[in-house]
């Protein structure tokens, strides 16, 4: 009776282990290692950003290029993690020439497929301009 509960316990095991597994691999099954493009209105403009992104694992880290409609195109890092089908991701500029000293913005994105994103960010900056809940989409170039 006692080795039928051991069995038991261990066919559990065996099944969790399987399910745990198979679901690891979906989280993973896209790979967001790319060049992405996305247009999205910033303020009384839109903003064209090129990012280089490098996925490692549940991970993502790279660099972005922004090319707005007026004013100075500027740069930044990228850096953040994946759960599922979800990715937050944390986008860092120092030092914009003509622009603050520094920003930050968090993207709250949702993957579509393998070549599109969509999400939401919100920005705040040193001479306190913010934005929140701005919609964005994303795509694979």
């Amino acid at each position: 009776m006692c080795w039928r509960r051991s069995m038991r316990a261990l066919e559990y095991l065996l099944v969790l282990g399987t399910i745990l597994a198979w679901s690891s691999s979906a989280v993973l099954a896209v790979d967001l290692t790319g060049t992405w493009e996305s247009k999205y209105n910033f303020g009384p403009g839109e903003e064209v950003m090129t990012a280089e992104i490098q996925q490692v694992g549940n991970n993502i880290l790279g660099s972005f290029t922004v090319t707005p409609s007026t004013g100075n195109k500027y740069s930044g890092i990228i850096f953040g993690s994946l759960e599922g089908d979800n990715v937050w991701a944390y986008y860092l500029v120092e030092n914009r020439e003509g622009g603050p000293d520094a920003s930050v913005a968090l993207a709250e994105i949702s993957i579509e497929d393998s070549n599109t994103l969509k999400g939401t960010f919100n920005y705040q900056d040193t001479s306190m301009i913010g934005i929140s809940g701005a919609p964005f989409e994303a795509h694979r170039i």
